[in-house]
């Protein structure tokens, strides 16, 4: 990405060179009005980062430059100003207005502006519209779709929910749905209403989706019953498309940026729970998690089983091959241990060449087959053209016993040192 900075401060122009280039831009820096037309003559950019008044001139001029330019006319502009009326005194057509007051205000707004306008996270948005009324609908769809935002329109609340159900994209994903615009009354034997209920009732991101309700009712009564059942905005009839515009692009920003902190976080705990090299959970997330893991098998009394897998003669393929083959052995074993087992089970790297299976909802009978399997499937893979096979002891918890994870793991893992005992290559069951 690139920008073009015209400021008259020194101080200023180090500060938004210096808050762009931390955000990936590369940027041409001027005082002057003149250089500034050279440099959008023979550059693209995607932003213009413009002072009120420069060297030679004032910033009001380029700002006219550029939106009569046919190739310039769309592009960002930035106003950067300290004079707090100066939307009164210019009709600005200008993306954002920062003003000189503050400078960590100034950071923030400017991050805010890059994120929310330039970002391709915002640049659009999926919309569920509920409408039963051809004209109305038409009204909506055209100005939505002329503001670049993708529409799929269903004349009923239960074909809606169908498809809102089936979606299987949720959250951040750019196919994802981002907002849902219904009205209270439609045809079909869902209402706008309890189409909100049914949404909100579910348990995964779709269940925070933004919801616009459209209706000719106004009374506080009706607004109040609208907000406690989850409605987010709602757009009185008959509808005014400008306001609408903007309660739509509201609620899409808040949801995407909201979206964006759910990915930072969600990347902090896979970073901290997280084998590297593997792809597995790390040493530390399965010890947090498998206490819970067996406590929930105790209360609701069914089985699970415990596998403690060991690479066999890990020691020779490092000091024979070298570590670099080495991680090569242990990134092809993670790989097949997180696509051989199921969703409700969880895989974790506990240290070297040493691996924990928790298998959710297993009996020990079924925990021998999945071993086995697992062995002859280990043994085939022959990653980095070498035979690689490991010993695995089996334990398992009854649906009538309590034992904790320490046990269990002692029992497992007595069961490789008896693989190991015994040639290799093969599962030992140890009660625990």
């Amino acid at each position: 990405m690139k920008a073009l900075i015209i400021e008259n401060s020194r101080l200023y122009r180090q500060l938004l060179d210096n808050i762009l280039g931390q955000q990936g831009f590369e940027n041409d820096i001027t005082d002057e009005i003149s250089v500034a037309k050279d440099h959008l003559h023979n550059n693209e950019y995607d932003i213009i980062c413009l002072n009120e008044n420069l060297k030679d001139g004032s910033g009001m001029e380029l700002i006219s430059y550029c939106k009569n330019h046919p190739q310039l006319k769309h592009m960002p502009i930035l106003l950067f100003s300290s004079d707090d009326d100066i939307q009164d005194k210019y009709d600005l057509e200008v993306e954002g207005i920062i003003y000189k007051h503050n400078l960590q205000q100034i950071s923030d707004q400017i991050i805010n502006f890059l994120e929310t306008r330039l970002d391709p996270l915002f640049s659009e948005g999926r919309i569920l519209l509920i409408e039963d009324s051809d004209s109305l609908a038409q009204l909506i769809l055209g100005a939505l779709q002329t503001t670049g935002y993708r529409v799929e329109h269903f004349f009923s609340a239960d074909k809606a929910w169908e498809d809102f159900i089936d979606e299987v994209s949720y959250g951040s994903d750019q196919q994802a749905y981002d907002l849902v615009i219904t009205d209270i009354n439609v045809e079909g034997e869902l209402n706008g209403l309890q189409l909100t209920h049914l949404i909100r009732n579910l348990e995964d991101a779709r269940g925070f989706i933004p919801i616009i309700a459209i209706t000719a009712q106004t009374d506080a009564e009706l607004r109040l019953s609208l907000y406690q059942a989850g409605i987010s905005d709602f757009i009185p009839k008959p509808i005014l498309i400008d306001e609408m515009l903007v309660r739509v692009s509201n609620l899409i920003t808040n949801k995407r940026l909201l979206d964006k902190v759910h990915d930072q976080r969600r990347e902090l705990y896979n970073l901290a729970t997280t084998d590297k090299l593997t792809g597995c959970h790390n040493r530390h997330s399965l010890m947090d998690f498998s206490q819970k893991f067996i406590s929930q098998a105790i209360r609701h009394h069914y089985p699970i089983c415990i596998l403690v897998i060991d690479l066999d003669h890990f020691k020779a393929i490092n000091d024979t091959h070298g570590h670099a083959t080495g991680d090569d052995v242990l990134q092809a074993t993670g790989q097949l241990l997180n696509s051989s087992f199921r969703e409700g089970d969880m895989v974790a790297r506990f240290g070297g060449e040493e691996f924990v299976v928790l298998l959710n909802h297993c009996a020990q009978s079924d925990g021998l087959l999945i071993a086995e399997k697992f062995r002859a499937d280990l043994e085939a893979l022959k990653p980095v053209n070498l035979t690689v096979t490991a010993s695995i002891g089996l334990t398992w918890l009854e649906s009538n016993q309590q034992h904790d994870f320490e046990a269990l793991f002692a029992a497992a893992d007595k069961g490789v040192y008896e693989a190991k005992e015994n040639g290799r290559n093969q599962v030992r069951q140890v009660s625990p």
